[in-house]
């Protein structure tokens, strides 16, 4: 019975989730990463940003990929009154954690499950970017460089101003306009913006 109690909770979660971001503005971001530090080994994914007037919140695309699968389960399983377990069906993230980052102060929280419990914390590490004078042009946009050191690593990114919010991938904010490119200099990591979606 907690079992069913526990399935049903997530459904029900991934329903309100879904439907508590639906006006925002999705920015698609390709990943590229070692998964581990002297690994000649690049994983991929694809992680997005959601834009809305009060907050971002950044996660693997594969969280969100899954909703109408669930949703269809929920509908099934509420129909027949049959709880069924549903993980096999599912492509599972690269990464589970959520980053939420509230307008318009950036308060950071960063949130993950473990053994179906969600553990978070607020990072309130300053980020003093260095805006430099290069320029570029990526994905059709005008940016910008700004290096910054921020969690053990230097980091190199490139930002526009023709898009209006000062944000970007992972836990990474300040700058006079949205992130398009980052990576930390031995390359380690890397987003790319790769689209755009309202």
């Amino acid at each position: 019975m907690m079992k069913k109690a526990v399935q049903l909770y997530f459904l029900l979660f991934a329903i309100f989730y879904s439907h508590a971001q639906s006006n925002a503005t999705r920015f698609f971001y390709e990943l590229s990463f070692k998964p581990k530090k002297d690994s000649s080994k690049i994983q991929k994914a694809i992680g997005i940003l959601d834009i809305s007037e009060k907050e971002s919140i950044y996660k693997d695309y594969n969280l969100v990929a899954q909703d109408s699968i669930l949703i269809q389960a929920a509908e099934k399983m509420h129909k027949s009154g049959i709880f069924y377990d549903i993980g096999k069906s599912i492509k599972w993230p690269s990464f589970t954690f959520k980053i939420k980052k509230e307008y318009p102060d950036m308060k950071t929280i960063f949130v993950d499950g473990i053994s179906q419990k969600y553990f978070g914390y607020i990072d309130s590490t300053p980020q003093n970017w260095k805006i430099e004078k290069e320029t570029d042009k990526i994905l059709g946009f005008s940016a910008q460089k700004a290096t910054l050191d921020f969690g053990g690593r230097k980091w190199v990114a490139w930002f526009t101003n023709e898009i209006q919010y000062s944000d970007g991938p992972y836990k990474f904010h300040g700058l006079p306009g949205l992130i398009v490119k980052i990576e930390d200099t031995k390359g380690n990591y890397s987003w790319v913006l790769s689209g755009i979606k309202k």
